[in-house]
């Protein structure tokens, strides 16, 4: 059924542009411009659509992801370099201290006693174990030079003004002072009492000042204080043997010999004190 030609809906500018009048009034023809402009418009709609929810997925996918570092990935760890598996010690791995290191022990996670620093001996232990060193002398000559150390060390921790004293003693002897050394001993004891070298060398000056009694008492001091001086019972026996006490002073040598053995090697003196005290054998 045709309709009208003036009709404002059939005036479209396609259908104005056809060269066939008689086609004017097909229906198919009149809509055929506009259908194909629907579709058109219909895909482009689609299409846009679906660039958008594209990009909307692709902005959230962006901002889930973590942030990657512009800068370059490290190199690879060289296989020499690369941490090693720990292997189960052995027990003689794990009692020995790598470089020198204390071992935790299993039960109270200190140090091993092997792996402590020994602490400094104090001068009373280095004494004891140079006077046991000296009991075992084989020569004369280790003898004489363990006699100097421990001298050293009996007179280490003498204070300047003591060492002074002792000095004026030895002077005050030299030039026959005896009495003169005897009082500078004094003082020195007065200001050190404790050091037992000084209650020798008081007896040393007491004896040459001829105080045979005095000497005695001053070497049970000194004895008292270090029981194994070899000097000191060496010079009681000397003055015993001055006070002609033939028994005491064999006593007291007899002594020497069992601190240092070497003092009397061939016993020529152990012998001589033997027959002042007991007499010549028959």
């Amino acid at each position: 059924m045709p309709y009208p030609a003036h009709s404002g809906w059939l005036k479209t500018h396609d259908m104005c542009a056809t060269r066939f009048s008689a086609c004017r009034g097909n229906g198919f023809l009149r809509l055929k411009a506009p259908l194909h402009f629907y579709a058109q418009a219909i895909c482009g709609a689609f299409v846009l659509g679906v660039s958008i929810c594209t990009a909307t997925a692709l902005c959230a996918v962006a901002q889930a992801a973590p942030v990657v570092s512009s800068t370059a990935p490290p190199p690879p760890i060289p296989a020499a370099a690369q941490p090693v598996p720990a292997t189960p010690l052995t027990g003689a791995q794990q009692q020995r201290p790598p470089n020198g290191t204390a071992v935790p022990s299993a039960a109270t996670g200190a140090p091993t006693a092997s792996a402590r620093t020994p602490k400094p001996l104090r001068a009373e232990e280095q004494i004891a174990q140079l006077a046991d060193q000296l009991a075992h002398a084989k020569t004369p000559e280790e003898a004489h030079r363990l006699e100097g150390m421990l001298e050293t060390l009996r007179a280490a921790n003498l204070t300047p003004t003591t060492h002074l004293l002792l000095r004026r003693a030895e002077k005050d002897v030299a030039n026959n002072k005896p009495d003169n050394a005897v009082d500078a001993m004094a003082d020195a004891l007065a200001l050190q009492p404790d050091k037992a070298i000084l209650w020798r060398s008081s007896a040393q000056m007491r004896l040459v000042a001829g105080d045979l009694n005095g000497a005695v008492k001053d070497l049970g001091s000194a004895l008292q204080r270090d029981p194994k001086d070899s000097q000191s019972w060496s010079l009681l026996a000397t003055v015993e043997e001055h006070r002609n006490d033939g028994p005491a002073a064999l006593k007291a040598w007899q002594k020497v010999l069992e601190l240092n053995p070497m003092a009397d090697k061939n016993h020529k003196r152990l012998d001589a004190l033997h027959i002042k005290a007991f007499g010549q054998p028959t």
